[in-house]
């Protein structure tokens, strides 16, 4: 029997690649999205019914319930990944103090919204996978980074916590903390850069491509790695250069 996976923020960059890779494995996929619809309906008609888009404002907690009610109310979810984030970056003082609370509730508020709605199925049925999306800023301080770092560090230590909560109830819980991946984000940040520099402050010199990062969200949310309450860093040395 095909089983089901919901991916937050689906439609672009590595949220597209994590559903390209579900699809891939058997999965049908659910994913949500915010803005630009055509971006959900071609994604659609490219998987011809293994994919299905849903408007779902993450930050608020009644849309995320109404979606998860009628998804369970459909079928049985087997993988949570949760992937929807924004990464507004801007000092505290002197900026608008909601840009800072946005971040916290898009990318923390969101992933715990949605592991509430649909973990209480994964319970029930003893059996599930979540993967959340931190980043390697969990750990890395960097100034107008205040908000997203604090947001994706909260997301690993929920991340623990849920899954020892869960863990007796057969429901595994891990995140993966990638390092910088190619985008059309990244690539405008790229371009106001100097770019021989900012390579050279990575240990491998390269960046992610979004294809990698979903492989290794596979892997755990198929259960090809035995683990629970892991935070897998991903990238080329980010987490351990200076």
């Amino acid at each position: 029997m095909t089983k089901l996976a919901i991916v937050t923020g689906g439609t672009r960059g590595i949220g597209r690649a994590i559903v390209d890779a579900l699809i891939a494995d058997g999965y049908t996929v659910y994913f949500t999205y915010r803005s630009n619809p055509e971006l959900a309906d071609a994604l659609e008609r490219a998987y011809d019914g293994a994919a299905r888009g849903f408007r779902v404002d993450g930050g608020d907690w009644n849309a995320v319930q109404a979606f998860a009610d009628h998804v369970n109310a459909e079928a049985a979810v087997d993988v949570l990944v949760n992937n929807a984030g924004i990464n507004d970056d801007t000092l505290l003082i002197g900026s608008p103090f909601a840009r800072y609370w946005e971040a916290l509730r898009i990318n923390l508020g969101a992933t715990m919204a949605f592991c509430h709605a649909f973990g209480d199925g994964m319970q029930a049925r003893r059996r599930g996978a979540i993967v959340n999306v931190s980043s390697v800023a969990a750990r890395k301080p960097k100034a107008g980074n205040g908000a997203y770092g604090a947001s994706k560090a909260g997301i690993e230590r929920f991340t623990k916590t849920l899954a020892l909560e869960m863990a007796r109830f057969g429901v595994r819980v891990n995140a993966v903390a990638p390092g910088f991946v190619r985008s059309d984000l990244f690539e405008r940040f790229l371009a106001s850069q100097d770019a021989a520099a900012f390579y050279r402050q990575i240990p491998m010199r390269k960046i992610l491509e979004p294809d990698q990062v979903a492989r290794a969200v596979l892997l755990l949310a198929n259960g090809s790695l035995a683990t629970t309450g892991s935070v897998v860093d991903l990238g080329n040395g980010e987490n351990i250069s200076g």
